[in-house]
């Protein structure tokens, strides 16, 4: 897996795991396809990985030079019916939701109605967290708030503000502007920004001005909706096997981060408007000034070269801008990706917790774009006294102050050994500076970043696009 693109899921974000292997049974994959020969490599690529991933369904559209040029369904919708995935099937996309809230702030930044640069208390006066963060800040993931997420919660209109007015000085771990950390209360506090300034409520709001300005049709928050399409039966992974996840997760303060249901045909869309500067079928859906600004980056975590514009993840692969979102909640995991230089978009939608569409991507990128392959890097050799640089205690908070977890790094034997409260010891091998693999044993699981001041100082640890304070 490519290290410098993450899966941000919406339902790990509970107990954010960093570096537990996931161990799945084999399952048999369906799939009805036929197409010719041009794509014979990702068609065997597909059918490995849903093996090997134990993924029940999978849908999959490719857009290239303006059109879709591939979009088909494989496995199943629900396992027990064997109800086939096709491209119409909705799936519920998690953080993908992010770059749509975005562009329904944009699209009332361009009606004169918003500021990007205003602080958040000018449209929310319920925001106690802190004056100076601006709506820039809210969806760029550098207001300095902590990360907290619950994907099962209340469903009436007043859950979103309630939960907005809920945050404190204590939500934030750091001044904003600082540091690159993912946090969904922030994109929540964004879609209450919507609310208080359209005068109508988040879901509405998305049902009428940026579902159809983008074509989704189908695409929808409600789940009372989505049931009356064909719908994708999340699962997740346990002990014995793939189990259904039930109750389906539904909870309207966390709306505007990541509760979307859609298809790979409409996300299709997302991934053409992207790729076009705001134009679809020949039509503005937003001005190209405004694109642009969501595809440029605020902040960076630097090791990594992947930085967060507004509502989207900036990342360098084989030499070429990566722009898009993925994204995952409890049974779905979600990719949606763009390489500009290649006029290439990629959908990858699941039914199943979890599921690494990595190798997908790279099979689609080799067959349809002249991107050199990814060069590996000479990891740096580090004494002890270098690796001494990095040790410490590094903590993460959730959004209600907590501290969510703590990672203790240190040096043993001239080897940098990271351990968190509830996870084995794992050994932290340099990729190059302040980058380093995490492996258990010889089990490559993630990555993290150490991040400086600038004065050099080592200030934050960054996995998952989380930042960790250094706190000793």
């Amino acid at each position: 897996m490519n290290p410098k693109y993450f899966v941000l899921c919406l339902s790990l974000l509970v107990s954010l795991p960093i570096w537990v292997p996931l161990k799945l049974p084999a399952q048999k994959v369906a799939s009805s396809v036929t197409v010719n020969g041009k794509f014979t490599p990702l068609l065997k690529t597909i059918k490995t990985q849903m093996a090997e991933q134990s993924v029940p369904g999978l849908a999959i559209a490719i857009v290239q030079n303006g059109e879709i040029i591939f979009q088909e369904g494989f496995g199943y919708r629900n396992i027990e019916s064997k109800d086939p995935v096709t491209p119409a099937t909705l799936f519920r996309i998690g953080s993908t939701t992010k770059p749509l809230t975005v562009i329904g702030l944009m699209q009332l930044v361009e009606a004169g109605k918003l500021n990007l640069d205003a602080p958040v208390v000018q449209y929310l006066p319920e925001f106690k967290v802190n004056p100076k963060i601006t709506v820039r800040q809210i969806i760029s993931h550098s207001s300095g708030m902590a990360d907290m997420a619950n994907p099962y919660g209340r469903t009436d209109a007043a859950a979103l503000k309630d939960y907005v007015s809920s945050f404190s000085p204590q939500s934030a771990f750091a001044p904003p502007g600082v540091v690159l950390s993912y946090s969904n209360p922030a994109f929540n506090a964004a879609g209450l920004v919507i609310e208080k300034v359209s005068g109508m409520p988040y879901t509405d709001y998305m049902d009428k001005f940026v579902f159809p300005a983008l074509k989704m049709f189908h695409s929808t928050i409600n789940s009372d909706m989505a049931m009356t399409y064909p719908l994708a039966v999340g699962y997740e992974t346990k002990q014995t096997g793939l189990e259904t996840v039930r109750p389906n997760p539904n909870n309207a303060a966390e709306y505007p981060a990541g509760f979307v249901f859609s298809n790979v045909q409409e996300l299709a869309n997302l991934a053409l408007f992207i790729l076009q500067d705001g134009q679809l079928n020949g039509k503005s859906v937003l001005s190209s000034s405004s694109v642009q600004l969501m595809k440029t980056p605020v902040v960076e975590v630097e090791p990594i070269k992947v930085s967060y514009g507004l509502g989207l993840i900036i990342a360098e692969e084989r030499g070429a801008s990566v722009i898009g979102h993925d994204g995952g909640i409890n049974g779905y995991t979600s990719y949606l990706k763009t390489i500009p230089s290649a006029n290439l978009g990629i959908v990858v939608l699941a039914n199943r917790s979890g599921f690494n569409a990595e190798p997908i991507f790279e099979s689609i990128i080799d067959s349809f774009s002249k991107l050199p392959k990814q060069q590996t890097e000479t990891p740096p050799k580090l004494d002890p006294t270098a690796l001494a640089a990095y040790a410490g205690e590094y903590e993460v908070r959730s959004a209600d102050g907590k501290i969510r977890d703590t990672l203790v790094v240190s040096v043993k034997q001239d080897k940098l050994i990271v351990k968190a409260l509830s996870q084995p010891e794992a050994e932290l091998r340099p990729l190059s500076a302040d980058l380093f693999n995490v492996f258990i044993g010889d089990q490559l699981v993630n990555n993290i970043s150490f991040l400086r001041d600038s004065t050099g100082k080592i200030t934050f640890l960054s996995a998952s696009l989380r930042a960790y304070s250094r706190i000793k």
